[in-house]
């Protein structure tokens, strides 16, 4: 099932104010050959947000190329441009889609009803909601969840693990979701506590730090996957404090993909990351 396992959200990779489509083909094919369960396309790891809707569809049809089953972010101020990047993502080979509630104008409950449950409706791949409030400012309520969760085509929900994601966890379990977790730095507790998926920033680009900690996982290795997992602490640390999209920038310019942050973001002086490079990567 594609809303399972660990996912991967690389980041797009912008230059001069554009898309590098050469450097964004050498981040597919090495995220491609990382033994992820899916990548995650165009999520706000990839910049969807900055991007014109030319390059949204170019970035997608070059993510058709991979292997690794993928999920592309839908996420629009509008319900018709969600819907239509849903069939630019089926026409180029994904198998899912997410989407979050992307709005200028603060949306009402109903008004955020009316948005996942269009594009699930118009949507020829299955759905994953994203409860983003951090970034989006919209609060997705157990109540709603529970009416979107009644959709057929609604079949995932991500949202933000916390450090104790027990009583959380507790109340998403019985929809009848996969249920999903975002920040890296609480993913792999939420993973042991039963969640069908980690959604992770990290993974997108340098996936080899935590492939081993959710195949430790599967194999039920709870006390493996807690040491490896401990490994990446100076990392999720580094993330909470500049935030998950800087540093994934600069690591990915530390591996030779040459990236910039779209103006007006900088990027941090955030010191020494070779150490988290392995030998040849």
């Amino acid at each position: 099932m594609i809303f399972e396992g660990l996912s991967g959200f690389p980041i797009t990779p912008i230059n001069n104010g554009n898309v590098d489509f050469d450097v964004l083909c050498n981040i597919r094919n090495h995220i491609d050959q990382a033994g992820l369960d899916s990548i995650g396309v165009l999520g706000s790891t990839g910049s969807f947000a900055y991007l014109s809707e030319l390059e949204r569809t170019r970035v997608i049809e070059c993510w058709g190329e991979a292997k690794t089953p993928w999920i592309a972010g839908v996420s629009a101020t509008t319900t018709s441009e969600a819907i239509r990047y849903c069939h630019i993502a089926e026409k180029s080979g994904a198998q899912g889609v997410i989407a979050n509630a992307f709005a200028y104008v603060p949306l009402h409950p109903e008004e955020l009803k009316r948005y996942f449950l269009h594009i699930a409706d118009y949507s020829p791949l299955p759905l994953c909601v994203y409860d983003n409030p951090v970034t989006t400012g919209q609060v997705l309520s157990e109540a709603l969840l529970q009416e979107l969760a009644a959709h057929p085509n609604i079949q995932a929900i991500k949202t933000f693990a916390k450090q104790d994601n027990e009583s959380q966890h507790k109340v998403l379990s019985p929809l009848p979701l996969h249920t999903g977790y975002a920040v890296d730095a609480f993913s792999c507790e939420a993973m042991l506590g039963g969640a069908s998926a980690w959604y992770s920033t990290l993974a997108g680009t340098m996936p080899e730090l935590l492939v081993p900690v959710v195949s430790a996982i599967k194999l039920g290795d709870r006390r493996k996957a807690r040491e490896l997992n401990q490994l990446v602490l100076p990392l999720y640390e580094l993330m909470q404090q500049h935030s998950g999209y800087r540093v994934m920038h600069a690591l990915a310019n530390l591996r030779g993909w040459t990236c910039e942050l779209p103006a007006p973001l900088l990027l941090p002086n955030i010191g020494d990351l070779s150490q988290f490079l392995s030998d040849g990567l």
